[in-house]
């Protein structure tokens, strides 16, 4: 059972991930080269049932075969194509394709009885011809209208010797069919390429303003440090100040460890340690975990911390909290490529807690065979053990992460 749930999370994983990459340039490229090679093997699929028959009724059943193989060869090459480069073919693949098309329909009159080239599977070719056309979107629009005009003239031929009275309208409407579902086609991939283009310059400006919000932190965190540095060693400054200064720079000791996940400091568990005189004593969990969260719009985020309302931890475990969600939700961004990341924080009175989960719907790993990277393990582990908090992850490969973080509530 176990082995099962994984191998189906795992598949589903695969498709999320799938799913995700589609919003890229790239990931669109290739799930339209998946679907231009899936349309190849439905058709194929399709003109099975009808070969016996149609080596039966043909005027030229070696011929009727011949050009069957062919065609089901080439969709087998446009398949293997599609899934080794994860993209459509190439303008000279497309130029072979569609002269490969319009020989079969060609070709097709000399193997095909008249009666079967109209809404039978035996006159397979205009089926296989609405394929090909469905394949065009990446051409140029001059070498669109020239490949779609070809293969409906070749339609056209194909069909002529079966024209009557009574099936005009059928034959018209299948050229228009041509005409029409390429014309779709081609629309709805220009859409989405657009689309994808404008996630991959969003995701480009989401990245670049979190490096440049890196960069201010680092700078804020130097600075702060410099000047009590260069204040501490000023003889003009008097000595209560000196001792202010003191309290300053321990704060900004244990800022900057946690800013460069060099774990946990000297001092011992759980002490409560000097504190910023400036800062207030406490903090609002929600408020916190808000702050953390800010910037990560990105990600799909659920946010439900209602329930921590007037929950309140200290400025230094605030700090800690906030710099630990926020290094999660940096972790998901670059690892999990997950399409929702669900924060919920509730406050259980009867038990004396607080509990903040962040959940997300990725790839997940092994906990037991993965070890933790550096920034969990040591910005967001280390550090909120440092504060007396309750750390867990748990994860599984395609069910997702969760991070779990329990506090004490104030009395």
């Amino acid at each position: 059972m176990i082995t099962g749930s994984t191998a189906n999370g795992s598949g589903r994983a695969r498709l999320r991930g799938l799913l995700t990459a589609s919003t890229s340039a790239a990931g669109v490229e290739n799930v339209l080269a998946l679907a231009y090679g899936g349309a190849r093997i439905a058709t194929i699929l399709q003109m099975i049932p009808s070969l016996p028959r149609g080596m039966k009724v043909s005027q030229e059943p070696h011929l009727y075969l011949v050009l069957w193989l062919l065609a089901a060869a080439n969709a087998v090459v446009v398949v293997t194509f599609a899934l080794v480069r994860k993209r459509g073919l190439s303008p000279a693949g497309v130029v072979v394709d569609v002269a490969l098309c319009v020989a079969f329909l060609l070709l097709g009159t000399l193997a095909v009885p008249v009666p079967d080239r109209i809404g039978s599977w035996v006159g397979w070719a205009p089926g296989y011809a609405l394929a090909v056309v469905m394949g065009l979107v990446g051409l140029r629009a001059g070498a669109w209208c020239a490949a779609v005009g070809a293969v409906s003239a070749a339609y056209m031929y194909f069909v002529a010797g079966a024209v009557t009275a009574a099936n005009r309208s059928t034959i018209a409407g299948n050229t228009l069919t041509l005409i029409v579902l390429g014309v779709v086609a081609r629309v709805v991939v220009r859409y989405m390429r657009h689309v994808a283009a404008d996630a991959d310059r969003a995701h480009a400006r989401v990245a670049e303003l979190a490096r440049r919000e890196e960069e201010q932190r680092a700078r804020l965190t130097m600075h702060n440090a410099t000047t009590i540095m260069h204040l501490l060693i000023d003889p003009a400054v008097p000595p209560d100040t000196r001792d202010q200064l003191r309290e300053q720079a321990a704060a900004e000791v244990r800022r900057m460890r946690a800013y460069l996940s060099r774990g946990p400091d000297t001092r011992s568990p759980c002490a409560p340690g000097d504190r910023d005189p400036a800062r207030p004593a406490q903090l609002a969990l929600r408020e916190v975990l808000e702050a953390g969260m800010s910037g990560f719009a990105d990600l799909g985020l659920e946010p439900a911390v209602d329930l921590a309302d007037g929950v309140m931890v200290g400025a230094d475990t605030g700090e800690a909290i906030r710099d630990a969600v926020a290094g999660v939700l940096h972790n998901v961004r670059r690892h999990a490529r997950a399409t929702m990341v669900i924060v919920h924080a509730d406050a259980e009175e009867d038990c004396g807690r607080w509990i903040v989960t962040i959940r997300d719907d990725g790839v997940g790993f092994d906990t037991a065979t993965t070890p933790l990277g550096t920034g969990l393990a040591q910005q967001v582990v280390a550090e909120l053990r440092r504060h007396c908090l309750t750390v867990t992850i748990s994860s599984a490969p395609g069910l997702g992460t969760q991070v779990t973080i329990e506090g004490k509530l104030a009395r």
